[in-house]
């Protein structure tokens, strides 16, 4: 099962210069609790981002790295054919972005782990355009400035 964990501020905001355009503790906690134990699989500026920042991939999670290149630092492991990666996953996968490797892979999810901003923030990269129908919001948790919500997609 492949899944999409993203936060997005209004205006399908979530970036800024390779980095999240701000910091909400709650938020990044719900990731780690989302996706401790399942494999994650990014795209090379992500996972260069997330290890320059912490020093290493992200710790007890298979990080897997779409990339031309034929090694990465740390942990990482190197993925050429994201369809082949896709297809030979029964288990739950996380997509933690970034926008290119989103838009690859919506039309695979099949879940969203989406926390929607709600305040106003800059940036410069912004979550790919989709068909929002073809998902069931299936959970709504409200915090603050965050709404935690999960949606599946419509079975036909």
């Amino acid at each position: 099962m492949i899944s999409i964990i993203v936060a997005i501020g209004k205006n399908g905001l979530i970036g800024k210069g390779n980095d999240l355009p701000w910091h909400y503790p709650e938020d990044l906690k719900y990731f780690k609790k989302t996706t401790l134990g399942k494999p994650v699989f990014m795209g090379y500026n992500t996972y260069l981002s997330i290890y320059n920042r912490l020093g290493k991939a992200l710790p007890n999670r298979s990080n897997y790295v779409l990339t031309y290149e034929d090694t990465l630092p740390g942990e990482g492991i190197v993925i050429k054919d994201l369809v082949e990666f896709v297809n030979n996953h029964e288990e739950e996968v996380f997509c933690i972005g970034g926008k290119m490797i989103y838009g690859m892979v919506l039309p695979y999810a099949d879940r969203l782990y989406i926390t929607r901003v709600n305040k106003d923030y800059e940036g410069d990269v912004f979550f790919p355009e989709y068909d929002e129908s073809l998902f069931e919001l299936v959970s709504s948790v409200e915090s603050g400035d965050l709404v935690f919500e999960v949606y599946e997609r419509k079975r036909a």
